[in-house]
């Protein structure tokens, strides 16, 4: 078994590059300096595994809403529970790889995703 590329895709924040590894879904994925991924949840658990940089962290509880923030540089390893919004700030330029075994799917919260969308414009 090998690593196949599937896609890249690329905006202002960085670039995202999607690979599969078996069933394993692996994308390494690029933030520069003020920009946010995220702003969404799962409904599995997911993985993101900081590779180079300093980033700012949040996750917010749905049932007591309560959030949390972290800062962390790398190498760092932050895993959210299924069903948590979480948003990544990069403070420097910043690389992560993010895994997963499921099909891909996020539902927006409206809270962290407008941080996300509104420094893209």
């Amino acid at each position: 078994m090998e690593m196949q590329f599937e896609k890249e895709a690329n905006d202002i924040r960085g670039k995202i590059m999607f690979l599969r590894y078996g069933d394993k879904r692996i994308n390494l994925v690029e933030t520069k300096k003020g920009f946010s991924r995220g702003g969404h949840y799962h409904a599995f658990e997911s993985k993101h595994i900081l590779i180079s940089g300093l980033v700012e962290y949040r996750e917010k509880n749905l049932q007591t809403n309560v959030e949390k923030t972290q800062t962390l540089s790398a190498p760092s390893v932050i895993v959210t529970e299924p069903m948590t919004p979480h948003l990544i700030t990069a403070i420097i330029d910043s690389v992560f790889a993010e895994e997963f075994e499921q099909d891909y799917s996020a539902v927006d919260y409206s809270e962290y995703r407008k941080i996300v969308t509104q420094k893209m414009i």
